[in-house]
């Protein structure tokens, strides 16, 4: 086998400063100093027998030759960084360290069960909770760097093993000063004309699908006028009367200028599901399983 003469270091410097086109924030993202950024572009113009950049009005450019460079060498410095990530997953659970990932926006109780330091006591395993959002906790299990993964359903992917744990009503959270607030229940024609606030459209087109579709069976059509990152920004924007939004329970606070009203007939529910790969049959991710399914399904939210 060749060894090959390009370094990592070299590719790390080209793609850093490619992008960011000025040596100083290309030394801060390495954690290196200017020049050492500087010594390994030379020391990669060297290698080639080119220049790999050239100076322009907006900062430093790739060259026709530097730009085939980065573009190999991205996906290097991605696979390289990928490799290292699932060695250490790997590492870590034959040490009976669980690395799992939750979403930001789960029900309480299920937070209060992962997170709660009794859930595998006395079983040797320590777990790391990484929070995010649903999908990219979804590709972490599927490549490996993760364990496991606590999110919201729908998502199909077929490396993984989905465990259904919960499921909550959506409601209609609205400002106090609604009309609509001082219904008991909300109907889909309730709110044919009223404008409504979209929850994570663009991240989760599959649970605004589920909205549309919900109340598309009632003849009724959405009138979107806005979109929320995630639940704490869509009901801040209901009460500031932008719209209302259809948000699970647990997603609604206390606050006096807000009001959740449910929705009838009460059959568009939000679910949650732990998942897993399927190939992954750790003794110890095998027993974390078990016990987030077996106190799931008692209910109770500390073991």
């Amino acid at each position: 086998m060749r060894v090959p003469r390009v370094t990592v270091d070299m590719m790390a410097a080209v793609v850093a400063l490619a992008r960011k086109k000025n040596l100083e924030p290309a030394g801060r993202e390495l954690g290196l100093s200017p020049s050492a950024v500087h010594k390994r572009i030379q020391a990669a113009n060297q290698l080639f027998g080119t220049r790999l950049f050239t100076a322009a009005n907006d900062g430093i450019q790739l060259t026709a030759v530097g730009a085939v460079l980065y573009a190999h060498a991205a996906r290097v410095i991605e696979e390289i960084l990928f490799t290292e990530e699932t060695t250490i997953a790997s590492a870590e659970i034959q040490a009976r360290h669980l690395l799992v990932g939750h979403s930001t926006y789960l029900p309480p109780r299920i937070l209060a069960l992962v997170h709660h330091p009794q859930l595998i006591s006395g079983s040797g395993i320590k777990l790391q909770h990484k929070p995010g959002l649903t999908l990219p906790l979804v590709q972490d299990v599927a490549h490996g760097t993760l364990h496991a993964g606590l999110g919201i359903l729908p998502f199909l992917h077929p490396d993984l093993l989905v465990y259904e744990l919960a499921q909550e009503p959506v409601v209609v959270c609205m400002s106090s000063a609604n009309p609509l607030a001082t219904r008991a229940v909300i109907r889909p024609r309730d709110i044919e004309r009223e404008p409504v606030i979209a929850t994570m459209r663009e991240m989760f087109p599959a649970l605004h699908q589920q909205i549309e579709e919900f109340f598309q069976d009632f003849g009724v059509e959405l009138k979107v006028v806005a979109d929320a990152f995630g639940p704490p920004e869509a009901v801040a924007m209901a009460e500031q009367r932008v719209g209302l939004c259809l948000l699970a329970a647990s997603n609604i606070g206390a606050k006096a200028s807000v009001v959740a009203r449910p929705l009838s007939p009460r059959t568009l529910n939000r679910r949650y599901a732990l998942f897993v790969r399927q190939d992954n049959r750790h003794p110890a991710l095998k027993a974390f399983v078990e016990r987030v399914l077996e106190k799931t399904a008692s209910g109770r939210t500390s073991p």
